[in-house]
């Protein structure tokens, strides 16, 4: 090897890079279509897997960052839509696809259909921003096309019942996902022109491209331009675009965001702009109030410069003038007055009758006094005849209980006798008791007999032949109880039919 072919020679590392770097910049970012084999995780959460198709593979490298981020994880035998840039891993020289999202093969080809149609509807100027409708900025009647059992539903119900409870919620219920979801889409948004609406809200929770494809219909998007109310566009999450998002005149990230734009001014911003409002009018007619009363003090200043209020001062001093002797001459009067009104009030209570009976009151005390000692008298000649019987009476309570406790002795009984008569009737009870027992039915039923009862309740004893045939007579049958002294039998009467021999 001569000296100046060493100098210009590569290394590996150099041929790698170079070669890596023109893979990038002729193939650019590339999708490759294939199943995905040979998958292996790394601890630092790195992915390594092939992509194969029926004659051929592509190792490929899935490094964390991006995986983090992609919503589809690899996983062995499916078929997948890979992107990303060429690149040769260095270290071994092996030809690799460095991969930065994936997604199902399905969801590959609706993206390449969405980006067509995308483009098409675009250059008819479905998506112009200067076709865009402003949106109202206080509505009156908001109009929702959503599924009715979605979490979407309720949050933009929450939302709008927080920002703007005065507004009215129509809800359009549809089918958001499946076969028949863009029809019922495309329905809800042509009676939207029936009724009295402000604004309309389309929205759906967050999905695949799979699950949102009915929101990028052809249909949908150009009933959404015919429209003639604005229509707010809250479909999937911000990183979900569907052409419902680029045809509607305003697009929110989320459906919260739509209820959100859809009501710019919120009860609280009413309220603030009242408290405003009050206020501006409130500190000008205070303003006004107060050049008012400036102005009727001016006018007050020189209305007593240049009117009567001189002349009316100078009469006023004189009747202050006159006023001191008036009052002097009145008072005089009114003291003559009130010693009059004594004189008089004097004499009166010396006449009145209150006086008159003072006298007869005093008069009468006397006899009063006279007839208190008289009955004090009396009543202590009464306790004293009174003491006098109580101790009579003591006395021949005395001599009578003496008397017959002496009588009561002599009568006392003699115990003997008792109980001999005692013993009499009890022998004489017993003897009694016997004969009941012997007449009575238990001794009846020992010697052979039977008692002959009903089986109704109360049940009823039997004693003649004649009541059976009255009593079973109506129903033909008569259910009887047959009591013996060791147990009862129950037995049934009935009337004997005739035959035909009789």
């Amino acid at each position: 090897m001569t000296a100046t072919t060493g100098q210009t020679a590569l290394s590996v590392s150099q041929i790698n890079k170079q070669a890596g770097d023109l893979l990038g910049q002729v193939f650019g970012t590339v999708e490759v279509i294939g199943e995905i084999a040979e998958h292996k995780r790394a601890a630092s959460g790195h992915h390594y897997f092939a992509l194969k198709d029926d004659s051929a593979q592509l190792r490929c490298a899935f490094f964390r960052g991006h995986a983090m981020r992609s919503r589809h994880s690899p996983r062995e035998g499916v078929e997948v839509v890979v992107t990303g840039r060429l690149g040769i891993y260095a270290a071994r020289g092996a030809y690799q696809l460095i991969v930065e999202s994936i997604a199902p093969a399905g969801e590959g080809r609706l993206a390449a259909e969405f980006e067509r149609l995308k483009q098409r509807l675009a250059a008819e100027g479905l998506f112009a921003a200067e076709a865009k409708r402003p949106t109202p900025t206080l509505p009156r009647h908001i109009a929702v096309i959503s599924s009715d059992t979605g979490a979407a539903i309720h949050d933009v119900r929450v939302t709008l019942a927080r920002r703007l409870p005065l507004a009215r919620v129509t809800l359009f219920p549809v089918r958001v996902q499946g076969a028949e979801s863009a029809a019922e889409l495309r329905r809800a948004v042509a009676g939207l022109a029936t009724g009295d609406y402000d604004v309309a809200l389309i929205v759906r929770g967050g999905g695949s491209l799979t699950d949102l494809w009915s929101f990028n219909d052809e249909g949908l998007v150009r009933a959404l331009r015919a429209c003639p109310l604005p229509i707010i566009s809250g479909v999937g999450h911000e990183t979900d675009i569907t052409l419902c998002d680029l045809a509607a005149d305003r697009r929110a990230a989320t459906p919260t965001g739509a209820a959100e734009l859809a009501t710019p001014i919120t009860v609280a911003d009413l309220r603030r702009q009242r408290a405003e409002r009050i206020a501006r009018v409130t500190a000008a007619w205070q303003a006004r109030l107060e050049g008012e009363a400036l102005r009727i003090d001016w006018l007050a200043r020189r209305l007593e410069r240049a009117g009567p209020g001189e002349r009316l001062r100078r009469g006023w001093l004189q009747v202050a003038g006159l006023e001191a002797p008036l009052r002097r001459a009145l008072e005089r009067r009114i003291a003559m007055g009130r010693q009059r009104v004594q004189t008089l009030r004097r004499v009166l209570e010396t006449r009145h009758p209150r006086e008159r009976l003072s006298l007869r009151r005093a008069a009468l005390e006397a006899p009063k006094r006279r007839l208190a000692r008289a009955l004090a008298a009396t009543q202590l000649a009464e306790r004293e005849r009174l003491a006098t019987a109580s101790r009579r009476l003591l006395v021949v309570r005395e001599r009578m209980v003496a008397h017959w406790s002496t009588r009561l002795s002599a009568t006392s009984l003699n115990g003997a006798i008792v109980q001999r008569r005692v013993e009499a009737h009890r022998r004489q009870l017993a003897a009694l008791g016997a004969q009941l027992r012997a007449l009575g039915p238990a001794e009846v039923q020992r010697r052979g007999y039977a008692l002959v009862q009903t089986r109704e309740s109360p049940a009823t004893l039997i004693k003649r032949a004649a009541e059976i045939e009255s009593r079973g007579r109506k129903t033909g049958r008569l259910p009887l109880t047959l009591r013996f002294i060791d147990g009862d039998v129950p037995v049934e009467w009935r009337v004997d039919k005739p035959t035909d021999k009789d």
